[in-house]
């Protein structure tokens, strides 16, 4: 496994796949970045990587936590660069995007892909952040449909609750052969 890890993110900007309304008090609105930032993934970011490979590698994975895991999600759409995915405690709840999942075809076929939330995440105040479970079984019986193999965990705790543990899980079941 070669793992690449990336920080120094405009989390608002470069995970969001368009415009969209601030969810928090005094937060900012999210701005369309993820297709910018997708194409400096797959265009810069992993050829630099992959030239220090032994070889091709046999599959690539995408995973992120949060808005990362939306964005993991939202590449299968407009990439077929990789072939798995993991998206923990992901912000499905993002406005539109159970929608653009339903309406739109995938730029591959996932080999495997990976849901998780936390038991608490969608016990909040926020409507918008209520949807977070709901909308991630969703896609991920969608896909299950479509004949993905998939796994939708539900983990215990909010959506701050052992985030490196949580990843590690998701990364570890894109793994199996």
């Amino acid at each position: 496994l070669t793992l690449v890890s990336i920080s120094g993110l405009d989390w608002d900007r470069d995970m969001a796949p368009w415009d969209g309304p601030a969810v928090f008090k005094n937060a900012a609105p999210f701005s369309d970045g993820a297709d910018d930032y997708l194409r400096l993934l797959t265009e810069e970011i992993l050829p630099t990587a992959e030239r220090e490979l032994p070889g091709a590698p046999r599959w690539r994975g995408i995973a992120g936590y949060s808005l990362a895991g939306l964005f993991a999600v939202y590449a299968l759409y407009r990439t077929d660069a990789f072939t798995r995915a993991a998206s923990v405690s992901g912000s499905l709840w993002f406005p539109g995007f159970r929608e653009y999942v339903f309406s739109h075809e995938l730029q591959g076929q996932p080999g495997r892909v990976f849901f998780s939330v936390g038991d608490r995440e969608s016990r909040t105040k926020n409507p918008v952040l209520q949807t977070v479970q709901e909308n991630t079984e969703a896609i991920c019986g969608f896909y299950r449909d479509k004949g993905l193999c998939t796994i939708f965990r539900l983990n215990r705790g909010g959506h701050h609750d052992h985030p490196a543990e949580r990843t590690a899980e998701g990364i570890q079941w894109l793994c199996i052969e």
